[in-house]
């Protein structure tokens, strides 16, 4: 759920208690910090717990330019290491010798301030090359080349030019750190930095997780907007877009989506050995949905309330302190629609409780469905408790002057909310139908052949 649905079930949470209507009414503000008591959960997790995570393992395929903000970044030629292999940068220097130049091989030799390397374009990259320095290749011309370091069949390193990183180099990480988290029996985080290119547009790539033959392979897909469109014709040939390797141990994909990074910054995957299944499991956004996201957090943080309330002497500090208690579990329930899940009950819960998955393809809808609750409650709230409020003047709405004195007020309030809520309980059927075909959908893709799920996930890359 959005920050500001949050925000509004814990003001929704407040209008519950009359004494805190009240307040409200004579101009005393202090209510509307359940709001804030909704939203908590996510301000510690986004504005702090994210930063003093510690990352284990770094996956850039593309480090980007210092000043410019976007890839590839220049690398000399001495610089270069077997750490860099497929990592996307750029070298700048003179054309020494010109091996081969052709429509389908071109091989020369580039020479900078440092050291010089053999640069190799075949196939589609020779056009692409084409377009960079132009038709003419002459020792002595000046040339700026992207691509990535790789070594041949001898063991010799060269420059492969190319407009993307090699998939290859994502994979391995990947592959690595869920060996070192079953070796170690530790958590280890893996942050994975997105491809920024010019032009405001980032290289799309997927990470797939084939448990069964204990792989990973990488997709590099086309440039896509921020919105996540694809831009025509900028895909990467099929030599260099999809990478392999191989991991030691078992390991299991536990997020129920696949992994695409394209643009904002680019993810963090924990992975946890569970020692009971023998298995390395994906945890996504490790710091994400932890203790804070908790009905223990939740009676936590609002005990702290009790003496602050009482140190500015506010009197109805119980019905508030509860107030933003629940709130605070309003923001752990709507989370727990999704698919993450959340650590429920620490200490009970050591880890997170899957969602329930509700809607898992109309995220919008169900935002709306829970903000039309949320308004619903507050305003059925303030009509039943307007009376109370300010003696003498009648409810707003009034159900029992269409039925007279045959249904109590009672009854006549709850068939109010019912009709209220009605938008909502349709929307959440329609979630519960949606979420029934989403794992069914699930369960025939795992039933399919390896390759045609790779069809398939390559289709949602970007198309090839």
């Amino acid at each position: 759920m959005r920050g500001w649905t949050h925000y509004l079930s814990g003001l929704a949470m407040s209008t519950f208690f009359t004494p805190l209507l009240e307040d409200l009414a004579r101009g005393i503000l202090w209510p509307v910090i359940t709001g804030f008591y909704a939203y908590l959960p996510d301000f510690i997790d986004f504005k702090f717990r994210r930063f003093l995570w510690r990352r284990d393992v770094l996956v850039d395929p593309a480090p980007q330019d210092s000043e410019l903000r976007v890839s590839p970044r220049r690398i000399l030629i001495s610089k270069l290491r077997p750490e860099n292999r497929w990592q996307f940068y750029y070298i700048e220097g003179v054309v020494k010798a010109v091996t081969t130049h052709s429509e389908e091989l071109t091989e020369f030799v580039v020479e900078d301030d440092s050291g010089e390397i053999r640069v190799v374009a075949k196939y589609e990259d020779c056009q692409r090359l084409k377009e960079i320095i132009g038709d003419e290749l002459s020792v002595g011309m000046r040339v700026r080349v992207p691509g990535y370091m790789d070594v041949d069949a001898e063991g010799n390193p060269y420059w492969n030019v190319a407009d993307a990183p090699h998939p290859n180099y994502i994979a391995g990480l990947v592959a690595k750190a869920i060996d070192l988290a079953y070796e170690t029996g530790k958590r280890v985080t893996v942050k994975i930095y997105n491809i920024r290119m010019p032009g405001d547009v980032y290289r799309r790539f997927l990470i797939h997780y084939d448990s069964s033959n204990k792989k990973i392979r990488v997709l590099m897909g086309p440039l896509v907007s921020t919105g996540g469109l694809p831009v025509e014709n900028t895909g990467v040939p099929y030599y260099r877009a999809l990478g392999e390797a191989s991991t030691k141990h078992p390991f299991k994909k536990v997020y129920p989506r696949p992994t695409i990074i394209d643009a904002f910054s680019g993810p963090e995957i924990g992975f946890v050995k569970n020692s009971e299944e023998g298995v390395v499991e994906e945890e996504f956004i490790p710091w994400h949905r932890g203790f804070t996201h908790s009905f223990t957090a939740g009676f936590i943080f609002s005990i702290f309330l009790i003496p602050i309330l009482l140190f500015l002497g506010y009197g109805n500090y119980l019905y508030l302190t509860l107030a933003a208690m629940l709130g605070y579990w309003m923001h752990v329930i709507e989370d727990q629609m999704g698919m993450m899940g959340s650590v429920l009950l620490p200490p009970i819960t050591k880890k997170r409780v899957p969602g329930l998955m509700i809607g898992p393809r109309m995220p919008a809808a169900m935002n709306f469905a829970t903000n039309w609750a949320m308004i619903s409650l507050i305003v059925w709230n303030l009509n039943r408790s307007l009376p109370s409020i300010s003696p003498g003047f009648p409810k707003i709405i009034d159900l029992t002057k269409f039925t007279g004195s045959l249904v109590p007020d009672v009854v006549a309030d709850l068939a109010l909310l019912v009709i209220l809520l009605t938008p909502t309980i349709l929307i959440y059927v329609f979630g519960v139908i949606d979420r029934a075909k989403f794992i069914k959908l699930l369960k025939e893709q795992i039933r399919e052949k390896e390759l045609e799920e790779l069809i398939d996930e390559m289709e949602e890359v970007g198309g090839f």
